[in-house]
């Protein structure tokens, strides 16, 4: 039973770090309309970011925040220099390229830069562990956690209760109507696009001391972070985040109980699943004419 405990609770936390990942991506997906494939390298960004800041020393706590803002601002000049003018209202297909290509471009970038090999992120929570009730935490996934559940609850409260998150819903419900009711979309989906990329860069700033900071780092994130969406439901902020805690769980079980090698081929079995008995996911709804 403290198996399975431990191994449930190692879940959830990994489910939490999923889930920002995941979030941006439906929320571009949503609102926007693209599928971000260079989703991944914001999140490698954000982990150089705050692998950067920290060697100027800065505090790691500081550094995640700071490093967010660089992410934040590359996705404006993104999103003004690229996005707008070339991919909204244009097939999901030539989105998908395009942001593939902007993703590779970008990890060429980090290669150029920093090298191939990893560089490791220091933070001053380490190794340190507790103990709760039997079950073994490391501070830096409690921080993880703690952090990601923070910033997705306000996120969720930003969405429902204020003008601004209000708007973004209405977009992402339909973007003409929203148009004709005065709402300013393109400032809207600017918005969705930053938020979406800054939640990456946020996840690889969070995630980094426990993986280091290398080029490639972001596939691993962009294929879990795409498997979370489809599970949830392509553009359902409430289904990503269940299917972040979904996926998380259903990992650390199967590498406790089954075998770690089978592990990756878990998240697209339960796609699978997931489409052929709810197609558009376990919390999506059909797409409305978007354009």
């Amino acid at each position: 039973m403290e198996l399975l405990l431990q191994t449930i609770v190692n879940g959830v936390v990994l489910g939490a770090g999923y889930a920002v990942v995941a979030v941006g991506l439906t929320l571009i997906f949503g609102i926007v309309g693209i599928a971000n494939f260079a989703h991944g390298a914001y999140f490698a960004i954000g982990a150089y970011g705050c692998y950067l800041l920290t060697g100027q020393g800065l505090s790691y706590f500081l550094a995640v925040p700071v490093a967010v803002l660089i992410v934040a601002g590359i996705g404006v000049i993104t999103e003004l220099a690229i996005v707008r003018r070339s991919l909204y209202g244009d097939a999901h297909h030539g989105s998908l390229i395009v942001m593939f290509a902007l993703g590779q471009a970008i990890i060429a970038a980090l290669i150029l830069l920093f090298g191939p090999d990893p560089h490791p992120v220091p933070s001053p929570l380490g190794q340190t562990t507790f103990n709760v009730f039997g079950i073994l935490v490391t501070a830096q996934r409690a921080f993880i956690f703690g952090c990601s559940m923070v910033v997705l609850a306000a996120f969720g409260l930003w969405l429902g209760f204020t003008v601004k998150g209000q708007q973004i819903v209405a977009v992402a419900q339909n973007a003409r109507g929203a148009l004709y009711s005065g709402i300013n979309v393109p400032m809207i989906r600017t918005l969705a696009f930053v938020l979406g990329v800054a939640a990456a860069g946020l996840a690889g700033a969070l995630l980094a001391p426990i993986v280091t900071a290398y080029p490639t780092m972001g596939h691993g994130a962009l294929i879990v972070g795409f498997t979370v969406v489809i599970l949830g439901g392509m553009g359902s902020i409430s289904g990503a985040l269940l299917g972040a805690l979904l996926m998380g769980v259903a990992n650390a079980l199967f590498e406790t109980y089954v075998s770690v090698s089978w592990t990756p081929a878990l998240g697209w079995i339960l796609v699978i699943a997931t489409l052929l008995l709810w197609p558009q996911g376990l919390r999506g709804r059909a797409q409305l004419h978007r354009h």
